[in-house]
C-alpha cells in the first residue's frame, strides 16, 4: 500500500447527495475530497436543448421545499433552476378503481410551488460547478477498489484504495455511492431489504394537453402511475416524465408493446386526463426493492442517500430522503467542528444517526402502507379507501398539513 493522502473527511460518490455534502463540509472548514467514478468533464457537458420527448434525462428527481432551501444555502440552487426545470403548484391523487381523490393546491399553502421536477444531471452540473470553485479536492474518473482501517496507522485510522493504486486516509468516511453501495458492503454493514416483485418503467412522453404544472398519480392494484410535468427549453407545458411502476409480469408486458401502442395503454391508465399521448421516449425498466441498513454508522463511518436506504418511488421522496440526510450530518459535523471535536467522534455519528434513522423508517413505512393499501381489491377495502380519500380532500387544515410535512414547506 502506498503511502496515504490524509483529509479530514472523504466523500465516496459525486452523484446529488454526495456533491451537495462535499460542499456543505467545504464550508465548514473541512479538508474534504470527493471521488467520483465519472469523468467530471462528462459531468459539466452541458445537455441540448429539449425540443423532443428524447431530449430530457430519463431521471428525474422532485425536489421539495426543504430540498431546495438546502441547495439554496450552499448557493447552487439558483444555477440549477437557470437550466430546465418545472415547478408544480398541484398535485392529483386518486384510486383508479374507484372515486377517490385528493388535490394539493400550493396556494393553500401560501407556497409558490409544492416541489420542482428537475433533471438530475441538471442538479449535478450545478454542484458540480460550486465544488469547482471550492476548497474541495475532486478526485474524479477513478473508482474505489478497497476499504482499510488500522488502528496503528499515525496517517489516518481509515482510508480507501482506488484503482490506481493511490490511498487516501480521513477521520470520517461518509458513503454516498449509492444503493449497491460497496463501501457499505465492506465496512460490512448490513441491510434489511425486499423485493417488491414490481419493475418501475420511466420514459418521457408528449401530450396534446397541458400538464397544468400538475404532479398526476394514479393507483390501481398493479402499481402506481406518476405523470411529472417538464418544461422545454422554450416554455412548452406539453412534456411530462412518467414512472409507471407495475407487478413484473404486467411491466414486461408493458415495456415489450411497440410506442404506439404502449402511448394507448398511457393514455387508458391516466383516464385521458391529459389527451392522447402523441410521443414516448425509449422505455427504461428497473426492479423496485426496499432497503435500509440497520445502522448508518460505524467507526469513523457512515452512509447518506441512497447507500442508507432505498424507497419505492410511488411518492417521490428519495432524493429529498437524501437531501434530509445532508443536512442533519453538517448540522452535527458543524457543532463538531465548533466544540474543536474530531469529524469521527462517536456522540457526532450517534446524534445524525438518531435524526435520521427514525424519520426515514417512518417515510418507509407509510410508502409501504399506501402501496399495501392500494393493491387491496376487497370492496370493503376499497370503499374504505376511497372514503377517506374524499373525507380528507375535503378536510384543508389536515390536508394542508400533511402536504406541508411532505413537501418541507414548514421544515
Amino acid at each position: 500500500m502506498s503511502e496515504p493522502r490524509k483529509f479530514d473527511i472523504l466523500v465516496v460518490g459525486g452523484g446529488m447527495v454526495g456533491s451537495a455534502l462535499a460542499l456543505g463540509l467545504s464550508r465548514q472548514g473541512w479538508r474534504v475530497a470527493l471521488v467520483e467514478s465519472s469523468e467530471r468533464q462528462v459531468l459539466l457537458e452541458a445537455p441540448a436543448p429539449a425540443k423532443g420527448v428524447d431530449d430530457f434525462e430519463p431521471r428525474v428527481s422532485a425536489i421539495s421545499v426543504a430540498s431546495q432551501r438546502l441547495l439554496a444555502e450552499l448557493g447552487v440552487w439558483e444555477a440549477i433552476v437557470a437550466g430546465r426545470h418545472c415547478p408544480y403548484q398541484t398535485m392529483t391523487v386518486w384510486d383508479g378503481d374507484g372515486t377517490g381523490r385528493i388535490q394539493f393546491e400550493a396556494a393553500e399553502l401560501q407556497a409558490r410551488s409544492l416541489g420542482t421536477i428537475i433533471e438530475n444531471r441538471h442538479i449535478v452540473r450545478g454542484l458540480l460547478a460550486a465544488l469547482a470553485e471550492s476548497d474541495v479536492e475532486l478526485i474524479d474518473g477513478v473508482k474505489v477498489t478497497g476499504w482499510w482501517q488500522d488502528e496503528g496507522r499515525p496517517e489516518g485510522r481509515r482510508g480507501i484504495e482506488l484503482e490506481d493504486g493511490s490511498v487516501l486516509a480521513a477521520d470520517l468516511v461518509v458513503a454516498a455511492d449509492g444503493a449497491q453501495s460497496r463501501l457499505r458492503q465492506w465496512v460490512g454493514l448490513p441491510t434489511r431489504e425486499w423485493d417488491y416483485d414490481q419493475l418501475a418503467i420511466v420514459c418521457t412522453v408528449k401530450t396534446s394537453q397541458s400538464h397544468r404544472f400538475t404532479a398526476w398519480q394514479r393507483f390501481s392494484p398493479t402499481g402506481p402511475l406518476a405523470f411529472l410535468p417538464l418544461l422545454t427549453d422554450g416554455g412548452d407545458e406539453h412534456f411530462c416524465s412518467i414512472v409507471w411502476s407495475q407487478d413484473t409480469e404486467e411491466a414486461r408486458r408493458l415495456m415489450a408493446l411497440d410506442d404506439d401502442t404502449f402511448a394507448g395503454e398511457l393514455e387508458r391508465a391516466i383516464e385521458r386526463e391529459l389527451g392522447v399521448v402523441e410521443a414516448v421516449s425509449r422505455r427504461f425498466a428497473f426492479p423496485l426493492r426496499q432497503r435500509h441498513a440497520k445502522d448508518y454508522i460505524a467507526p469513523g463511518f457512515a452512509l447518506v442517500g441512497d447507500a442508507a436506504h432505498t424507497i419505492h418511488p410511488l411518492a417521490g421522496q428519495g432524493a429529498n430522503l437524501g437531501y434530509g440526510d445532508v443536512r442533519a450530518l453538517l448540522d452535527e459535523l458543524a457543532r463538531a467542528r465548533k466544540a474543536g471535536l474530531s469529524a469521527s467522534d462517536d456522540l457526532v455519528l450517534g446524534r445524525y444517526q438518531r435524526r435520521r434513522k427514525g424519520e426515514n423508517l417512518t417515510m418507509m413505512a407509510a410508502m409501504e402502507g399506501f402501496k399495501q393499501l392500494f393493491a387491496r381489491d376487497e370492496l370493503p377495502v376499497r370503499w374504505l379507501r376511497n372514503t377517506g380519500m374524499r373525507w380528507l380532500n375535503q378536510l384543508g387544515p389536515v390536508k394542508n398539513r400533511i402536504a406541508a410535512e411532505a413537501m418541507g414547506l414548514d421544515a
